[in-house]
């Protein structure tokens, strides 16, 4: 019953004017709504209905932050680390992340770096190369037709956009990359 409302809210305005909606869940099935049909059990049986995210929102919020200075342990707009600049950006979406790189890197799903798309976080080596420990966590800002990957993070250079082609430093420290189960995370 936690989307009947989302469900209903966004479906009002259609409902008012008649209009037809379509609902896409689980990218699998596919409903339809009209001013005659819909219903709380029309509501009740798109329970599973995965909101849409607003992936461009955060991206587009994280964005503002660029050439914020590097704050070891910076959570705020005063300075960030790695791992705070991403924990505040998802939590101003009412995302809940834990405040460490090797923490988030168990969070969500893993996902193939060919495979990447907005929102998704890539985890990369600190400044030992030879350690297999994570040390960085960059939020994916876009992915080019190309297949390369921006990321957008906190460095100790202040935050930054850059293109993982163009930066030989974290391709070489490269670990994981993971999808967020957005509902999961979203405080309650």
């Amino acid at each position: 019953m936690k989307y009947v409302s989302l469900i209903v809210f966004l479906l009002f305005p259609f409902w008012l004017s008649g209009q037809n909606v379509l609902l896409l869940a689980d990218n699998t099935q596919v409903f339809t709504a009209q001013r005659d049909t819909i219903s709380i059990d029309s509501a009740t049986c798109l329970q599973s209905f995965d909101p849409v995210f607003p992936i461009d929102s955060l991206i587009n919020f994280s964005r503002k932050y660029i050439g914020t200075p590097y704050k070891y342990g910076g959570v705020t707009e005063k300075g960030f680390d790695c791992s705070g600049f991403v924990q505040h950006v998802f939590k101003q979406f009412g995302l809940e992340l834990p405040h460490s790189s090797r923490a988030q890197v168990n969070i969500g799903s893993p996902v193939k770096i060919d495979s990447v798309r907005k929102g998704d976080l890539l985890f990369f080596k600190g400044r030992n190369i030879k350690s297999s420990q994570i040390g960085h966590v960059a939020i994916v800002a876009d992915v080019s037709d190309t297949n390369d990957v921006q990321i957008i993070h906190s460095t100790r250079h202040g935050l930054k956009a850059e293109w993982l082609s163009q930066e030989e430093y974290f391709k070489k420290r490269f670990i994981a990359s993971r999808r967020i189960d957005f509902e999961s995370l979203i405080t309650k």
